[in-house]
């Protein structure tokens, strides 16, 4: 059995233990890590679980916006978190979210909830990129040395190298180069990336796993590098477009597409597009990350 199914599920890894007062405690999951800290989408899914628990969402209303302002980086161990009710209006409802480590904010967010049955003006979506079906479930972990750009059987396999949080998620390569493969970028050229994503156990999708692969992705603009580098996030928002039921919608990978427009004074910009199989759009995001050379 592989390491990715013997480890704490996602449901576990993003669980939260209500201790009073609007306040719970999350136990981080260093197998969720990048190079450096916590990954920012699995930190934002945790403070999804957080609002959700709180009873923010009740019955009518719906998570659609959590802007994250990641203040400090997050490993291993216990983080306290805060949900504040701002406002509750007839339509939107607002919450303040703060989260600490070792006594020290680490993250503070606000979120929307919104109710279900909005009036609409109008209505569009954007079309997804044609990169054919995920690969089943049950498809075999390809080695990245021989993973195939135009294969459709398989899940890229983790390597040594790799940030820990590859060895619980399952990415299809599908869109882009790879990262730090020195491609020359075409001047107005915005390197993008991305893929199919799904979890190792069979789960709803919901807003917590939405949150997580906003962010799960390696950036985009490592793909025209040619040494390591790291993109901490500085803020992340994450609009969920869809309509997602209390229980979550059933089982299916996620198409992610990412794309970087400018990297410039040592910070970048990173859009990201989330699509069901269908091509129902599932969730917009935009993060501002540092942009600089990893040191060894």
């Amino acid at each position: 059995m592989s390491e990715a199914a013997t480890a704490g599920t996602f449901e576990q890894a993003t669980a939260v233990a209500a201790v009073g007062d609007g306040r719970f405690r999350a136990e981080i999951d260093p197998g969720w890590s990048t190079p450096i800290a916590a990954n920012g989408g699995y930190l934002a899914a945790i403070l999804v679980r957080a609002v959700e628990a709180a009873g923010a969402t009740g019955t009518d209303r719906q998570l659609r916006s959590l802007t994250c302002h990641y203040l400090r980086p997050v490993s291993g161990g216990p983080l306290d978190v805060s949900v504040e009710l701002v406002r509750a209006g007839r339509r939107i409802s607002t919450v303040e979210v703060r989260a600490a480590q070792n006594g020290k904010e680490a993250i503070r967010a606000l979120a929307a909830l919104a109710v279900l049955d909005l009036p609409a003006a109008g209505q569009w979506e954007p079309e997804p990129p044609a990169v054919g079906p995920p690969p089943p479930r049950d498809a075999p972990l390809i080695d990245p040395d021989d993973y195939r750009r135009d294969g459709r059987d398989g899940w890229l396999g983790p390597t040594p190298t790799m940030p820990p949080m590859f060895r619980r998620v399952r990415v299809a390569p599908r869109i882009g180069g790879v990262p730090f493969s020195a491609r020359p970028l075409p001047t107005g050229e915005a390197p993008e990336t991305g893929g199919w994503i799904a979890l190792p156990e069979a789960r709803p999708i919901d807003a917590a796993f939405i949150a997580l692969c906003t962010d799960v992705w390696w950036p985009p603009a490592f793909q025209p590098l040619g040494r390591p580098a790291i993109a901490p996030t500085i803020d992340l928002t994450i609009h969920v477009r869809a309509d997602v039921p209390p229980e979550g919608l059933p089982d299916q990978p996620v198409l992610g597409w990412y794309r970087s427009t400018a990297a410039h004074g040592g910070l970048m910009e990173e859009d990201a597009a989330l699509f069901l199989p269908d091509g129902t759009l599932l969730a917009h995001a935009r993060q501002l990350a540092i942009f600089m050379p990893l040191e060894r």
